[in-house]
C-alpha cells in the first residue's frame, strides 16, 4: 500500500462532497461506486460506498449511531474489523497508483488509518461550528417538510398553517447542543490526528476560502504530494446560491461550555489552515 493516498477529511456538512467532486473532476480516483444524492445534497455525496458501508457497520457494532452523528469514536477495533479494514485498503491500492476517499465518518477512525496507512496524505476541510450546526438543523427541517408534503391534503394543511412556522425553532431547541457536541468530537479528533503527523502530511483549508484558494490546493496536491491531476475549474461546481444563511444557533445552545470548547478547537485548527 505504498501508492499515493489522499484522505479527504472533515465533519458532516463541511463541504467534503463539493471538495471530493472537484478532485474527482481533476482526475483523482475516489471510488468505484458512490452514495447517491439526498436531502440537502442534490449533486451527490461522492462517498465511496465501500468505506461508507465499512464505517456504518463498525459504528453499529460499537453501538454508535451509524449515520456518524456520534459524540464518541470506536476506541478499538476487533480482529475481524481490522482484517476487514486491511482487506478494503489492499483492494483499493491494488487497482490504483493514486487514489483517495471521502466519508465524514472517517474522522471517527483516524487512529486506525494513521496506523494502517502511515504514508497517506490528509486534506482537511474546516467549516465553522455555527454554520455546520445550522446546516444540520436546516437539513432536518427540510426532511420534515418533505415528509409532510408527501402526505394527504389534511396533513399538508396542518403542516403548512400550524406546524411549519414553529418547526425550525423547535428543532433548534432540540438539536443544537447535540450537533455542536458532534462537531466538537469530529474536529477534536482531526486536531489530535494532525498533531501526530508531520506538517508535510496534511493540508487544512477553511471552507469559505476554498473558492479562492482551490488553485493553491491543487498546486500543493500536484507539486508537493505528486498527485497526477488535471486542474478543473472549481467555479463550474460551486453553487453560491445554494448556500443558505446560517441560523442563530448560539441563542439556542443550552450549555455555554460547548460553545467555548468549539471556539477553542476552531481557533487551533484555523491556525493550521492555509
Amino acid at each position: 500500500m505504498d501508492n499515493n493516498v489522499l484522505v479527504i477529511t472533515g465533519m458532516h456538512r463541511s463541504g467534503t462532497s463539493l471538495l471530493t467532486q472537484w478532485l474527482y473532476k481533476c482526475g483523482l480516483h475516489v471510488g468505484d461506486r458512490f452514495l447517491g444524492a439526498g436531502i440537502g445534497n442534490n449533486d451527490g455525496h461522492y462517498e465511496d460506498i465501500d468505506f461508507y458501508n465499512y464505517h456504518q457497520q463498525v459504528l453499529t457494532e460499537h453501538e454508535l449511531p451509524s449515520d456518524g452523528l456520534a459524540t464518541a469514536s470506536p476506541q478499538a477495533l476487533t480482529t475481524a474489523q481490522r482484517t476487514s479494514l486491511k482487506a478494503l485498503l489492499h483492494r483499493k491500492a491494488a487497482g490504483n497508483a493514486q487514489w483517495g476517499w471521502k466519508d465524514p465518518r472517517t474522522c471517527l477512525f483516524l487512529p486506525f488509518y494513521r496506523e494502517t496507512l502511515p504514508n497517506a496524505r490528509y486534506l482537511v476541510i474546516l467549516r465553522d461550528y455555527k454554520t455546520v450546526v445550522s446546516s444540520l438543523v436546516q437539513r432536518l427541517y427540510t426532511l420534515h417538510a418533505w415528509k409532510y408534503e408527501q402526505s394527504d391534503l389534511i396533513t399538508k394543511l396542518i403542516w403548512r398553517y400550524f406546524k411549519k412556522p414553529y418547526r425550525k425553532k423547535k428543532l433548534l431547541k432540540q438539536y443544537c447542543d447535540e450537533h455542536l457536541a458532534v462537531w466538537i468530537t469530529y474536529n477534536e479528533a482531526i486536531l489530535k490526528h494532525l498533531q501526530q503527523l508531520p506538517a508535510t502530511a496534511y493540508l487544512v483549508v477553511e471552507h469559505t476560502k476554498l473558492k479562492t484558494s482551490n488553485k493553491e490546493v491543487f498546486k500543493h496536491l500536484s507539486g508537493n504530494w505528486h498527485f497526477d491531476l488535471q486542474y478543473h475549474d472549481f467555479d463550474t461546481l460551486y453553487k453560491e446560491k445554494l448556500v443558505s444563511d446560517p441560523l442563530d444557533i448560539v441563542h439556542y445552545v443550552k450549555d455555554p461550555a460547548l460553545l467555548q470548547k468549539a471556539a477553542e478547537i476552531q481557533y487551533r485548527l484555523l491556525a493550521l489552515a492555509i
